[in-house]
């Protein structure tokens, strides 16, 4: 399925078949951010967050990022090993 995204400073569409689904954790900007990574380029492209706390407080991020990380990492290994010829 092709999909164009509308994000600042990208541009151009991805398909889903040829894409890999990346997790981004970054403690330093509290996000743990899902991403997609085209073959061949360096760039990860953020499509959603996962956030398992309601507060915008540092402290609730930091307490749910290694649950926020592996639930993240299950996500990606769920599409990724997803075969190629059942994907829109």
């Amino acid at each position: 399925m092709k999909i164009t995204p509308k994000i600042r400073f990208v541009s151009g569409s991805f398909d889903t078949k040829e894409v890999k689904l990346v997790l981004v954790p970054s403690d330093n900007h509290g996000l743990v951010e899902l991403c997609v990574k085209e073959p061949g380029s360096g760039w990860n492209i953020p499509i959603g967050e996962i956030k398992l706390y309601s507060s915008d407080l540092y402290v609730d991020f930091k307490a749910t990022l290694e649950d926020a990380t592996k639930f993240g990492e299950e996500i990606c290994r769920r599409f990724n090993e997803f075969p190629k010829d059942q994907k829109l």
